[in-house]
């Protein structure tokens, strides 16, 4: 029996344009792109040489917000039986990316102001660094939900679990460098969570959620 083919071309299309990026990322700096996965001594070696986005980190972000998109897109079409278009594709990536920077950019600006320079700068570099992980592992996951695994709910519940822990996992890596000092500050981090942790992904959540019919 010949599978029904439910998507459109471009998904093909971005699943080979994120492993080409992937690909260019890992040509531009082979060492640096083999720390990165194996996440060790990665924020150490390179923070002292790191840039808000360097074209490194850019493209692995755009990587990130192509396949964060995509997964969701994949996700909703299977629940709603509907069909996203290049555009809608293009236009969420671009807000997702535009958030995050966004987010980023306040992080950044805060610790100018408070004077913590250094320490804001060094949870930025955590931060982009476990996003552009996610967006690695991402892929493998969106290649299999479109040609291949058969139940589709059951592997965007495991995506989304890995995603989290992902997430959470380079947070408490924030955390534990920073310790002392968050023990001392501890009602300013329980706000900047609630501001600038939690706060975004509620409001990217109702962005995917809102009805784009």
């Amino acid at each position: 029996m010949i599978r029904e083919v439910l998507f459109n071309d471009w998904y093909t299309a971005i699943i080979i344009a994120s492993l080409i990026i992937i690909v260019s990322a890992k040509i531009l700096s082979p060492n640096r792109f083999r720390e990165l996965i194996n996440n060790s001594n990665y924020l150490r070696i390179y923070i002292k040489d790191h840039k808000f986005f360097n074209p490194f980190d850019t493209l692995l972000f755009i990587n990130f917000c192509m396949n964060a998109v995509l997964i969701i897109s994949l996700f909703y079409s299977t629940l709603n039986k509907f069909n996203f278009k290049l555009y809608d594709f293009i236009t969420l990536s671009g807000l997702l990316g535009l958030g995050v920077t966004g987010k980023l950019l306040i992080e950044f600006i805060i610790g100018y102001i408070f004077k913590i320079k250094d320490i804001s700068f060094r949870h930025i570099f955590q931060q982009i660094s476990t996003l552009n992980i996610l967006g690695i592992i991402l892929l493998p996951f969106n290649a299999l939900s479109l040609f291949s695994f058969p139940k589709k709910l059951l592997l965007f519940g495991v995506i989304l679990l890995i995603s989290c822990l992902i997430i959470l996992y380079g947070l408490l890596k924030s955390i534990k460098t920073n310790q002392k000092l968050l023990i001392n500050n501890f009602f300013y981090f329980i706000l900047y969570l609630c501001t600038l942790e939690i706060g975004p992904y509620v409001i990217l959540f109702k962005l995917f959620t809102y009805d784009i019919n």
